[in-house]
């Protein structure tokens, strides 16, 4: 199964760019530099609260990245659908997220 990662390649292009080390990923997301390095390569779930704290240590907006995450989770969740059922799916949630914040 290949998930869709643009979350995670954009932080190793951050991190990459910014000459910044797994290890100081990894501290500031309280879990070692191994264990880093599987979630960057996908092998371990990446979880909601790494968000900020690599926002932070890579200088870029929590939203791009929180973006990219659900951007990532919805590809994934939709994958083993044909397009036509994906979009359309999109499209009803979109509407459906527009009626809520009218509210």
């Amino acid at each position: 199964m290949v998930n869709s990662n643009m979350l995670l390649a954009r932080i190793k292009q951050l991190r990459n760019e910014l000459n910044v080390q797994q290890r100081q990923i990894a501290d500031a997301i309280g879990v070692d530099a191994p264990m880093y390095s599987r979630i960057e390569r996908g092998i371990r779930p990446f979880r909601d609260e790494y968000i900020v704290p690599i926002a932070d240590i890579l200088h870029v907006e929590e939203e791009e990245l929180r973006s990219l995450w659900t951007a990532d989770k919805i590809i994934n969740v939709t994958k083993d659908e044909s397009t036509l059922v994906a979009q359309r799916a999109l499209h009803l949630a979109n509407s459906e997220m527009k009626t809520n914040s009218q509210e």
